[in-house]
């Protein structure tokens, strides 16, 4: 670390706030949600406020180092040599006015504590499927939600967004002050400086209602049919998503379910339980239910829907907009049980639509999404496994040909270095020529480039 002297001088004054490489502490801290992905920055800090946040700042010019900003790590995609890695826990203030449908949101705070702040309002926010991610990453990259058919994607609903920038300056910007700089942060806001907060509209739901429906492996293909009818019948008020796991036959797997193929359609309405049974019915009558959890719930509860998992963990990813038809879909099915989709652990196909194919409310560099629907696949990393599993995701993409767009959302990039598998050319043009003028020296490095 001899050539990072600011650098190692501000971590005698911040003491376990600057971890260091070889420190006590620095390999759990350097460590991203998805485990397959390598990060080796040249320090991990965790500043208690904005002062320090400065004093990082200062060091890492003085030091001709960069600042990543990953709040938990969901967004990790390259080693981080050459930065400083930023964890913004510290930033934990959540503040909501229920009157005027608006929260404020700190950079360390979870979905779930949003979630939970909302009990009782009547009211959403744009969340995704998982608790445990992190609320200011998730809206400014995009963010497709359980709403998003009714009130478009997350970075639509941001009103504000509080900031550190190069030149020092922590402000809160808005539309009124600063449009470009919304419209790029709106999409691609780890790139243009420290983001500590957001300010976020709230939507009105009527009567919120979720959960999940789970049938065996056998009932594959009409229950898949029947929710893709579901997605294309449903209203905007109702969002369906379908899935087919192979459940893989190892310890850490529950004994009844092991080796076993699974397949679930999750659904969440705004508008009771009547609208949702309609849509859900001829899933329901596709197979035999082994699961069903569709019930009414408070916002509090909506992460109960898809019961994703809260550790970290090793793994693969793949994920484009999609137009599925049954033809299509029968396709998807053939390659994911072929023997080239043999490393695939799961496919899932979300309906859109609604808000989602409109202009957004704000404007964006996420904008408006033509396609019916956005397919992931995903599989566990272990030794070994990467060519097969790669093997298997360029099947899927074979197999449904045209069908299948280039983009994908912001959020669903996984290990992608660049944003342009997102969002379209001319956008990350003008994002990168604002990116230039607002931080010359390009001491903020964002988790992917505008390549």
């Amino acid at each position: 670390m001899t050539s990072t002297p600011a650098l190692r001088a501000l971590a005698d004054r911040l003491g376990d706030r600057l971890l260091l490489p070889g420190d006590a502490g620095y390999d759990d801290a350097r460590t991203p949600w998805n485990l397959a992905v390598e990060q080796h920055p040249a320090a991990v800090a965790r500043p208690a406020d904005v002062d320090e946040l400065r004093a990082l700042l200062d060091a890492a010019r003085a030091d001709g180092l960069q600042l990543a900003i990953q709040p938990g790590g969901h967004g990790a995609s390259g080693s981080l040599e050459g930065a400083v890695l930023v964890r913004t826990a510290a930033f934990d203030g959540i503040w909501v006015d229920a009157a005027e449908r608006v929260a404020r949101v700190g950079a360390g705070v979870r979905w779930g504590e949003v979630l939970e702040a909302l009990e009782g309002t009547g009211l959403v926010a744009l969340a995704g499927s998982s608790r445990v991610v992190h609320t200011v990453p998730f809206v400014l990259a995009g963010g497709h939600s359980w709403f998003s058919r009714a009130f478009g994607l997350g970075s639509a609903s941001v009103r504000a967004v509080e900031l550190l920038t190069a030149d020092g300056r922590h402000r809160w910007v808005s539309d009124d002050d600063d449009p470009e700089l919304m419209r790029a942060l709106r999409g691609a806001g780890g790139a243009f400086g420290v983001v500590t907060a957001v300010e976020i509209e709230l939507f009105p739901a009527r009567e919120l209602v979720g959960g999940r429906i789970v049938f065996d492996g056998a009932d594959l293909g009409p229950v898949l049919h029947a929710a893709l009818a579901a997605q294309e019948s449903a209203p905007d008020t109702v969002a369906v998503h379908a899935s087919a796991l192979r459940v893989p036959d190892v310890e850490a797997a529950p004994p009844a379910l092991r080796g076993r193929t699974i397949v679930t359609v999750q659904a969440v309405s705004i508008d009771g339980a009547e609208v949702l049974d309609d849509v859900l019915a001829p899933v329901r009558a596709a197979g035999g239910v082994q699961l069903d959890t569709i019930a009414p719930i408070g916002i509090e509860q909506l992460a109960a829907v898809a019961d994703e998992p809260t550790d970290p963990s090793a793994g693969y990813s793949w994920a484009r907009f999609a137009d599925l038809g049954p033809a299509e879909l029968d396709a998807l099915i053939a390659a994911w049980q072929g023997p080239a989709g043999g490393a695939v652990m799961l496919f899932e196909f979300r309906g859109l639509g609604g808000a989602i194919a409109a202009p957004p409310a704000r404007p964006a560099i996420s904008g408006s999404v033509p396609q019916r629907h956005v397919l992931s696949a995903r599989a566990i990393a272990v030794p070994g496994i990467e060519p097969a599993v790669q093997a298997g995701f360029a099947a899927i993409r074979e197999a449904l040909g045209e069908a299948v767009a280039d983009r994908t959302f912001g959020t669903f990039l996984e290990a992608e270095p660049s944003y342009a598998g997102a969002y379209e050319a001319d956008e990350l043009a003008r994002a990168e020529s604002l990116r230039r003028t607002i931080d010359p020296e390009g001491r903020f490095r964002g988790n992917r480039d505008f390549g």
